[in-house]
């Protein structure tokens, strides 16, 4: 065993070379582990990587006397500065060593990062040099901050994050491990944001550091998942591009931020640490302060990052806003991005039904909140009116019937996604038709989601203006080409394509003031472009004002991303309608928000969902008041109708749903060359057959005796029928309801040639439902006679199956209905859609409870059952075998 006097002599002589941090000044910063005071005095520090002094040999002499004996090293000893080195890796980086030092924090909970920091009682005299360790204990050792330990081991450089030059140097392989009693306290290193430069941090690596300064909250982003947020000094950090001014640029806006960890390695934290609550109404908002942090710094996940030794107290210095600021006038208009609000499930948005009524219900009171008169959305399900009514169906179940009505705008465009808008009729009545442009100016990539506008008119004063709903192309999925003009060339991928977009957008407007004769116009929606970029200066040189620039600079954000804040959400007045603009808002509830707080179940250990406006979307709503000056009547045709999407050859395709008024002349163009078609003013529905497979468009018109017109317009694909081609579709070809989750389908292709299947998507519906509870997309191709089996996801039986899927669409019962689309039309069908036949339809034979059901030999496309009353005879198309009957699955023919 080592004597005590042998510990002093063998610290003495390693000093003797040793003393000095970095350049600067300051000290111990109050101490944190257990035992005898600092070595060294505190003293200001501005020098943005940490400083000390340099203990005088009394005062290393002092600390070598308080130092407790360790027994004899196994292998060589080192001082903890000789294993960091002065560059980024360990000069011993493989090799065997022992160190002594004092334990500064304790991590080695089950749920923390395995291991414990050291670090050396005196610093060196190398500024480049770290004095403190990770040490990685792979079993939990019986260590607690203040111990000064030996600890023997090897020294390896831990990768963690896709720089590979940038490592932690720790020591692992532990093969002796000595508490050798109470130490002295270690300093800690001073820090201060902006850093000098990235490396300056490099030299206090595994120490005990703080900051003692003005710092915001910069990013919550990945609290709930990882238990970190982002720090930045003085106040959060805002994209360069929203600001005429610049800010900062990228380097110095990396220099002045850091991450605060929580000592934790694990995933989905519970409890989510640094909420100001525990209950639901906890949160952590970008823009909230802290001035004192204390921890120890370490490097992980590319990012430096500081695991407190005791919490840190933050300032709620965003508080939630209970309601949006007020904008005056006497109507208010908005918008709202919905974050994907489908009603499909499993496509995007909510992947259960659990989670569609959590995500309703939110975005619910953010609506009853926002409580517009006209409220234009963005990334609402591009579903016709099915995912729009039902949303107007739950607002108005909260705020009041019929309290909002929503435009129908059709299905603009080719996106998963679209743009839409609601009303208040009390308020404001639609002025003619929702108007979407045929303009080529608005695709993207091969892709088109056009803006939507609709005339108001105030049901007040007959005061009009139009609302035009936008989202322009996003800024990720970046080109591959080096040379393409869409790569990021400072503003984001696809800018080139946003500012082609915001032309034609600018030139539609134009047309749409100038053939109405109403100038007033209102842009509202998420431009994916920050204040000072292209897209934007195209729409303000064109006359346009960006409202949000009517706002004091702080407030100018409606997103936050990568831990900068930023418009992306926009308002813009035309010339004629910025004097009649009251007041600008954005209701900060969702973009200062933690992501952990949304409707989402998954990576929820610590479940804070609350049915409130925050976070119910990843976009903050822009809310804009209006006091609009009185223009005459002027009473425009409307046509409300439900155009057809798909049919085939020789079948009649339907236009449903016909509701025309204040017109004189209604007809119908089929887009096939036949001649259009009159129609009476008061029909309800009319009918076409095609001759020839092909796409085509619909257009429904209703002119006035003025010559005004509203039209209703829509693609329509027509496909080969039998005998023209082969058959038409996909379809069911059995239907397996067994035992457990012995549940399964098969779809088989009587075509004769591959069919995509991008165009199908499967469909159940539950106990007679309407909503849909489980949904499955298809993807890829399907040979000519070849058939795909889902299966349950934990269907049990292994079956001789080429690559079946297995997905909850799978999960139905026998009174449940499921459904095959292609392109949104129905192709094929089991059950009937919105009765419940109580536990299974069934006859003599028949029955889809605890059955095997093929189809019909010879059977070539799907059927869709009558609806309620009407009976369903399943003996007219299927074969029923006994439950559990596997051995035909994925071997059906057209036999």
């Amino acid at each position: 065993m080592t004597r005590p006097i042998e510990t002093r002599l063998v610290l003495l002589a390693s000093l003797a070379a040793l003393s000095g941090l970095l350049p600067g000044c300051g000290g111990s910063d109050g101490a944190s582990a257990a035992g005898t005071s600092s070595p060294a005095t505190a003293q200001d520090c501005d020098s943005g990587a940490g400083c000390h002094t340099e203990p005088e040999r009394d005062e290393v002499e002092a600390i070598a006397a308080k130092l407790p004996a360790c027994p004899a090293a196994a292998q060589p000893l080192h001082d903890i500065t000789a294993v960091q080195g002065p560059g980024a890796q360990s000069p011993l980086a493989g090799q065997t060593v022992t160190v002594r030092g004092v334990v500064t924090a304790d991590l080695q909970a089950a749920d923390q990062l395995k291991g414990f920091f050291i670090q050396q009682p005196v610093a060196d005299k190398d500024p480049a040099t770290s004095e403190g360790l990770f040490v990685y204990a792979a079993h939990a050792a019986d260590v607690k901050a203040g111990d000064y330990v030996q600890v023997s081991g090897k020294v390896v450089e831990f990768k963690s994050g896709s720089d590979a030059s940038q490592t932690l140097t720790e020591l692992t392989e532990l093969s002796q491990l000595d508490i050798c009693g109470p130490g002295p306290r270690p300093a800690v290193r001073k820090l201060k944001l902006p850093l000098q430069s990235q490396e300056a941090l490099e030299p206090v690596e595994g120490m005990l550091v703080s900051l003692h300064q003005k710092l915001a909250v910069t990013e919550v982003y990945q609290l709930g998942r990882y238990g970190e947020l982002s720090l930045a000094a003085g106040e959060r950090l805002f994209h360069p591009n929203n600001d005429a001014r610049g800010r900062h640029d990228e380097t110095e806006r990396a220099l002045r931020r850091i991450v605060l960890d929580d000592g934790r390695s694990v995933q989905n934290p519970s409890p989510i640490p640094y909420l100001s609550a525990a209950d639901t109404s906890g949160t952590r908002r970008v823009g909230d302060r802290v001035d004192s942090v204390r921890g120890v710094l370490t490097w992980g996940a590319d990012a430096w990052r500081i695991h407190p030794v005791e919490a840190p107290i933050f300032k709620p210095a965003n508080p939630r806003p209970a309601a949006p600021d007020a904008v005056g006038g006497s109507l208010k208009a908005g918008s709202l991005n919905v974050l994907n609000y489908f009603t499909t499930l499993g496509q995007r948005g909510a992947n259960t039904a659990a989670e569609f009524g959590r995500q309703r219900a939110k975005l619910v009171e953010t609506i009853a909140g926002l409580d517009a008169d006209v409220l234009g959305l963005m990334e609402i399900e591009n579903n016709g009116s099915t995912a729009l009514s039902d949303l107007v169906a739950a607002v108005n179940a909260r705020v009041g019937a019929d309290t909002y009505a929503w435009i129908d705008g059709g299905r603009p465009g080719t996106d998963a996604i679209t743009v839409a808008m609601i009303y208040k009729p009390a308020r404001v009545q639609p002025l003619g038709n929702a108007e979407v442009p045929n303009d080529p100016g608005f695709e993207v990539d091969g892709g088109l989601r056009p803006p939507v506008a609709q005339r108001f008119v105030s049901t007040a004063n007959n005061g009009s203006f139009w609302l035009v709903v936008n989202h322009l192309k996003s800024k990720g999925s970046c080109p591959s080409g080096s040379d393409d003009p869409n790569r990021d060339l400072g503003q984001g991928c696809w800018n080139a394509a946003r500012t082609a977009q915001a032309q034609a957008l600018q030139r539609w407007v134009g047309q749409l003031a100038s053939q109405s004769g109403e100038a007033d116009v209102l842009m509202v929606g998420d431009f994916n472009s920050y204040l000072e970029e292209d897209p934007i200066r195209t729409l303000e040189a064109a006359g346009h004002e960006d409202l949000l620039k009517r706002l004091p600079p702080r407030q100018r954000y409606t997103y936050v991303f990568s831990g900068e804040s930023g418009a992306l959400d926009h308002a813009f007045a035309s010339a004629s309608l910025r004097r009649q603009v009251s007041g600008v808002t954005v209701w900060h509830v969702n973009a200062d928000e933690p992501l952990v707080l949304d409707y989402n179940t998954e990576f929820k250990t610590d479940d804070r969902y609350a049915a409130t406006p925050f976070r119910s979307s990843d976009h903050d709503p822009v809310l804009v008041g209006l006091q609009l000056k009185a223009d005459p009547v002027a009473p425009l045709p409307r046509l409300a109708a439900v155009l057809p999407a798909s049919g085939s050859v020789g079948t009649a395709v339907q236009i449903t749903g016909i509701v025309a008024s204040a017109g004189t002349e209604l007809s119908v163009d089929w887009g096939d060359g036949s001649p259009v078609e009159s129609l009476a003013l008061d029909t309800g529905s009319a009918s076409h057959s095609y001759a020839q497979p092909g796409s085509y468009t619909v257009s429904l018109r209703l002119r006035d005796a003025r010559g005004q017109q509203a039209e209703r317009r829509g693609p329509l694909r027509i496909a080969a029928g039998p005998g023209e081609g082969g058959a038409a579709e996909l379809f069911f070809s059995e239907y397996v309801e067994g035992s457990g989750n012995h549940k399964a389908l098969e779809l088989y292709n009587p075509t004769g040639a591959a069919l995509d299947l991008g165009a199908y998507t499967l469909k159940l519906y539950a106990n007679g439902g309407t909503a849909v509870s489980q949904s499955l997309a298809l993807s890829g191709s399907l040979p000519a006679g070849g058939t795909l089996v889902i299966l349950h996801p934990s269907f049990a039986t292994e079956l001789p199956l080429a690559a079946p899927l297995r997905s909850q669409v799978a999960n139905f019962n026998g009174d449940d209905t499921l459904t095959l689309e292609k392109s949104g039309t129905v192709v094929d069908a089991i059950g009937q859609l919105g009765f419940d036949p109580g536990t299974a339809w069934s006859n003599a034979t028949h029955s889809t409870q605890d059955r095997t059901l093929r189809r019909k030999p010879g059977q070539q496309r799907g059927s869709v059952p009558p609806a309620a009353p009407a009976t369903w005879d399943l003996a007219a198309e299927w074969t029923a075998h006994a439950q559990d009957s596997f051995d035909d699955l994925g071997r059906h023919t057209a036999r």
